[in-house]
Order: structure tokens, then C-alpha cells, then sequence
């Protein structure tokens, strides 16, 4: 009997041993942490015999294949050595599309705006009548491998982190979508390597597949030499490419698609977001209505610039998911005006100048929340003469703060700018403190 290993029971872990249990393999479950084996799924799983808990890393020498969470770094040392020993390992992402049989997959890869632009597509197709699966890397949504249990879909829409990308050997997506690249992640990367991991994206491309790609980013200006296939590129900036805004309208070729008025997300970025939707819609020969329609349907995610509402007159965001100073200086500029803003975290050896520039740029006032509030404190006011700025030791605090220094009629930016770790086990958990520090000072407002 085949044996394979599910290395990590998160959310990808136990969906992957949801579809395994039903195959006739014998099924190796390991985690760092013990406490994941106590998941009533995984329980399920090892009580009954149909799967069976490791203790020690190096007994997984026996599977005949390792299925990765990208949560691991490879450089931690029982991985290294699995690695020696020749066990095969992969990512899920690869596993399930070989499952799959290789199917249609839209494959959304960049530093920001990955998951907006995953979704917005997968609404875009929707829209149009097609049946789309709509996962990955999305956070909050479904695992890729979810797609194993269901029905079959015409095409997979899935968001691809880098570190997914790390153990997907075959992987070749009909469509593979590079939105941007700026440093990130690089207590795990060098920069070179984190741009070589976007780009392995396309490395199994053959010349019927495509890549969209955004043509005012620097970093893929200068590679696009190293991409395969088709070159579908989008831009803000350029007329003689293939989506584009022109004149406040983005089209596709010489066809408007959309006033970028009409569009229910605020900001440049999501401009160009939206233009990579339609660049896939386009190679899918969408009508021209339903691109609109989908475009104008989509809300918008969690934690990504969501609109919670006014509390004492101030419009309140949650931009939990801004992890990086990048992301942050995007963020802060989506609006005209300036903003009250609560901001960090947890750095990853990431510059601060975005981060400054945005906080100079578009900061009324800043409240500094988490790991690193003392230091980014310092800098403003030593480095940046931004005295407009106080520090917290809680969210329910920084909002409060956030309403002192505000007026009625300001704007309330939730947008860290790092990483939430340290105080939060993910962005989502951060996003959802703010949302119930927002709720508790409306019932008490």
C-alpha cells in the first residue's frame, strides 16, 4: 500500500486528509506542534485507523510521498534531512492538480493584491455563466484541495504563494497571472530568490499557456525575457498593451470595459487589480457586459480595506490583511484625503521608506500598535520630525486613541504594515480583534 505523509495539519493538512481517508493509502500525519493532532478531524482520523500519527520527523522516511504544508521553511532541519534521504515532497498546490488531471487553472501569483485579485476573477467568470472554483493560498476561503470533493469546474481560479511555489516541480497553469513583485518575506527568501520563486510560476509554460502580467512593474520589466508563453500585460501607466486605463475608463484592447468610478474598491491599486481580471477575462472571450457586471458584483474580502461602518461620525477600515510597508504605502494613498491611521507589528527585515513615505504623505494622526510601536515611534519623530503619533498596548486602545485624535468626519485606517505575529497568530485573527474592539465602542456609543 502507497504511503503518503501530510506534513502540517492546518487548514490545508486536514482538507487534504478529508480526501485521502477515502483512498486506499496508508496516511502519515506529522506536526510540530502536538496540539494539532487534538483537531476533532485529525482525531477522527487516527482513532479510527485511518491515518496514523508521527512522533519522530525521521520516521517519515517510509512514505512514498510528502505533502507539505508551505507554512515549513525548507531550511528547518528535519525537512533538510528529508530532503537528503530522497523522499519525494510536494506542495499541495501540485498534488491536487495532478488529481485534478491538469485541468484549466488561473493561477494568481504577486506580493499584494493576490487574494483580491483571485476572487475578483473567479466573480468576473461567475458572472459570465462559467463554474469556477475559487481557492488556494485565499485567506479566508478554501484550499485547492478542496476542489477534490466537488463537482468538476470548467476553471480554477487559486491564489499561489511563493512558498507554495517552492515544491511545485510540474505545475503549469493555462494562465498564470504575476500582479507585482517588491520585497517581501525575506526573513525566508533573498530577494533574488523570493523574484525567481514569483517567476517559476511560468516556468513549465508552453506556448499556447499565458501569463498576464503588469507592465509598469519594474522588477518584471526587467525580467520578461524569463517568462514562457504568451505575454498578455496589463498597466496604468501604457495605452499599447492589452488591458489599460485611459481617460478614467479600463479597457480591454479598444473595448471599455468599466469606469474605474464604477468600480466597488477604492484605490490605483485595485485599479490595476481589476485590469488583471479583465486581461484573464479576455483570454476566456468573455462578453463585454458580464465583465462589467462581475467587476461591479465583487465586495471585496475581509480584511482588505473593508468598510465597517461610523463610529461617532469617523469611517472606520480594516486592513488587517496590510502586512508589509509596500502594501502600507498602497493602502494609505487608496483614499485622497488623509487618514487617522493604526498601524504595526512584526518586522521581516523589510525597508521602512515605504512605510515612512506613506505615514508623511497621508497620516492626519498614527497610532502605533504591537511589536515594533517604541521603534517606529522613534523614527517618525527622530528621522521624520512626525510628532502626530502616540503608541498602544491593545487594539481596543488604538481605536480609542484613533477617536481622540480624529474629528467627525475623518476616516479611521486600520492598516498595520507588518507582519501581526507576536500578538496574533494571522492577519485574520488581528482583522477580527479590531472588527470586535470597533463593535464593543458602538454598543457603547
Amino acid at each position: 500500500m502507497r504511503r503518503i505523509g501530510i506534513l502540517g495539519l492546518g487548514r490545508v493538512g486536514r482538507s487534504l486528509l478529508s480526501y485521502l481517508m477515502d483512498k486506499d493509502v496508508e496516511i502519515l500525519l506529522y506536526d510540530e506542534n502536538p496540539q494539532a493532532l487534538a483537531h476533532r478531524r485529525v482525531r477522527f482520523a487516527i482513532d479510527n485507523r485511518k491515518a496514523r500519527a508521527i512522533d519522530n520527523p525521521a520516521d517519515l522516511k517510509q512514505a512514498d510521498l510528502l505533502l507539505k504544508s508551505p507554512g515549513i521553511p525548507n531550511e528547518a532541519d528535519w525537512i533538510r534531512k528529508l530532503d537528503e534521504a530522497g523522499v519525494r515532497m510536494i506542495d499541495e498546490i501540485e498534488y491536487v492538480w495532478k488529481e485534478l488531471g491538469e485541468p484549466m487553472t488561473v493561477a494568481v501569483t504577486g506580493t499584494n493584491g493576490k487574494s483580491t485579485t483571485t476572487a475578483w476573477i473567479a466573480k468576473v467568470l461567475k458572472a459570465a455563466g462559467k463554474k469556477a472554483f475559487c481557492g488556494g493560498n485565499i485567506s479566508p476561503g478554501r484550499p485547492f484541495s478542496e476542489a477534490l470533493g466537488h463537482r468538476r469546474y470548467e476553471a480554477y481560479v487559486i491564489e499561489v504563494s511563493t512558498f507554495q511555489l517552492e515544491r511545485c516541480p510540474s505545475f503549469r497553469p493555462n494562465i498564470g497571472v504575476l500582479l507585482n513583485i517588491t520585497a517581501d518575506h525575506l526573513n525566508r527568501h533573498s530577494l533574488e530568490g523570493y523574484v525567481n520563486l514569483k517567476l517559476s510560476l511560468f516556468k513549465n509554460h508552453r506556448a499556447q499557456d499565458r501569463a498576464v502580467l503588469n507592465a509598469d512593474d519594474e522588477n518584471i520589466k526587467k525580467r520578461l525575457e524569463q517568462v514562457k508563453g504568451q505575454h498578455i500585460l496589463f498597466s496604468l501607466q501604457r495605452t499599447d498593451v492589452d488591458a489599460y486605463l485611459k481617460e478614467g475608463g479600463l479597457f480591454l484592447w479598444d473595448r471599455k470595459i468599466i469606469d474605474r468610478g464604477n468600480l466597488p474598491l477604492a484605490g490605483l491599486h485595485n485599479a490595476a487589480n481589476a485590469l488583471a481580471a479583465i486581461a484573464v477575462a479576455g483570454e476566456f472571450n468573455l462578453p463585454q457586459e458580464a465583465i462589467g457586471s462581475g467587476l461591479r458584483k465583487f465586495k471585496g474580502l475581509p480584511h482588505r480595506m473593508q468598510y465597517l461602518g461610523k463610529l461617532k461620525g469617523r469611517e472606520v477600515y480594516n486592513n488587517s490583511m496590510c502586512t508589509n510597508p509596500v502594501a502600507f504605502y498602497h493602502s494609505v494613498r487608496a483614499f485622497d484625503e488623509p487618514s487617522v491611521i493604526i498601524a504595526g507589528g512584526t518586522e521581516k527585515g523589510l525597508t521602512l521608506e515605504p512605510f515612512i513615505q506613506g505615514v508623511k504623505e497621508q497620516a492626519r494622526f498614527v497610532v502605533l500598535f504591537g511589536e515594533n510601536a517604541e521603534r517606529l515611534k522613534k523614527i517618525l519623530e527622530k528621522d521624520s520630525r512626525f510628532s502626530s503619533c502616540v503608541t498602544v498596548t491593545s487594539l481596543r486602545a488604538a481605536l480609542q486613541a484613533a477617536l481622540t485624535h480624529s474629528s467627525e468626519g475623518d476616516r479611521i485606517l486600520f492598516s498595520p504594515g507588518f507582519a501581526s505575529f507576536g500578538n496574533f497568530r494571522n492577519f485574520e485573527e488581528r482583522g477580527n480583534a479590531f472588527i470586535q474592539a470597533y463593535r464593543e465602542l458602538i454598543r457603547e456609543t
